[in-house]
């Protein structure tokens, strides 16, 4: 059988020649890790093969996907995209770009099958019902225009579209109607996507066929990438984890190169690798330390009224799981109150506790 190759040097080797075709998988991660990178991978190799290929985005719009791609001195002027970012209408359309329109009206979708409907029809219906429309309406409008279906689909991210739904039974048999719907389409899917909730299993990572895995962790003042194949159905596989670089050509695996570190944290989460371990203990302790010295501040009466904004954005980044920009704006907190506290005055001594009244 022939293999549906990444692009991604070292990793076609890893997968035994690349992915078996007509098949969904995901590339999973914390932010920042590579998972877009190597979907862009994906979908220039195809290109590059003269293969039909379309880009789902929902995290940025296009005019941003094709910026942050020429940095690599990737064109991607090739690329079919179907812009499904809420705020479209705010970006400059490009030609090859398909607005998706998360607004479509709900009574305008009565030719999609598979789809579960209610007398309340909910946000996440909406959502995953419009992108899977479009989808179905491009390769329908593709296939007769060039007699060609198209081989290879990214999207980017199943996080987002989810991040529209509400909680429930309900939403799980969406998605997985979903992605029933991409692995019926004969092309080889790439899907980005994070977990929201680490002590469960997400619906595309057991339904997918495959799992690439992305990993970032610090170590010292470094922040280090490695990748692991996770599973791989139907297919034999390097299952060790291995080193990853990014730079100004892409992603490159280091095969030759093992990383250290591989397996699942004792004290984590379940289903919480120990590189994504490491890397909320270490963001933790550096928040922990920059509230610390707030307090110490406090009491001596030191200003921190700008350190304490900074604060909760190092927090917010944290909740939103993007650990590098909360621990850049952690350090920083932690450098500033450390020269604050060191330039001010000595703390008043302690004063003894007054005596208790004599009674006579």
């Amino acid at each position: 059988m022939d293999r549906v190759k990444t692009g991604v040097v070292g990793l076609d080797t890893m997968l035994n020649g690349g992915f078996l075709p007509a098949r969904p998988y995901v590339v999973s991660g914390p932010t920042g890790s590579g998972k877009t990178v190597l979907a862009a991978h994906f979908l220039l190799e195809g290109l590059r093969l003269q293969e039909p290929c379309l880009l789902v985005t929902l995290d940025e719009p296009p005019i941003e996907v094709k910026a942050n791609m020429a940095t690599f001195g990737w064109n991607m002027d090739r690329l079919k995209i179907l812009d499904a970012t809420p705020d479209v209408r705010a970006h400059k359309r490009q030609r090859s770009v398909i607005d998706v329109g998360t607004s479509l009206d709900v009574r305008d979708m009565e030719d999609v099958t598979d789809i579960r409907q209610s007398s309340q029809v909910r946000a996440l219906e909406v959502t995953v019902h419009s992108v899977q429309k479009m989808i179905k309406q491009e390769f329908s409008q593709h296939l007769e225009r060039t007699k060609q279906r198209y081989k290879r689909i990214a999207i980017d991210s199943m996080t987002a579209l989810k991040m529209f739904s509400m909680e429930g039974q309900d939403s799980r048999i969406l998605i997985q109607s979903f992605l029933r719907f991409l692995a019926e389409l004969e092309a080889t899917t790439l899907i980005v996507s994070e977990r929201l909730d680490r002590r469960k299993l997400e619906t595309e990572f057991f339904l997918g066929r495959g799992e690439i895995r992305m990993h970032k962790w610090i170590d010292g003042s470094m922040i280090r990438r490695a990748l692991s194949i996770e599973k791989f159905r139907g297919s034999a596989f390097d299952d060790k984890m291995h080193p990853v670089t990014i730079g100004d050509r892409g992603m490159v695996v280091a095969l030759d190169a093992p990383s250290q570190i591989r397996g699942t944290s004792p004290e984590g989460k379940p289903g919480e690798s120990l590189l994504e371990t490491r890397l909320i203990d270490e963001v933790s302790n550096v928040i922990e330390s920059v509230m610390r010295q707030i307090e110490e501040a406090h009491r001596r009466q030191i200003p921190i009224r700008d350190v304490e904004v900074a604060l909760s954005r190092a927090m917010l980044a944290f909740q939103r799981r993007n650990y590098q920009k909360a621990m850049k704006i952690a350090l920083a907190c932690d450098s500033q109150l450390r020269e604050r506290i060191a330039e001010a005055p000595p703390p008043p001594p302690v004063g003894m506790p007054p005596r208790p009244p004599v009674i006579r």
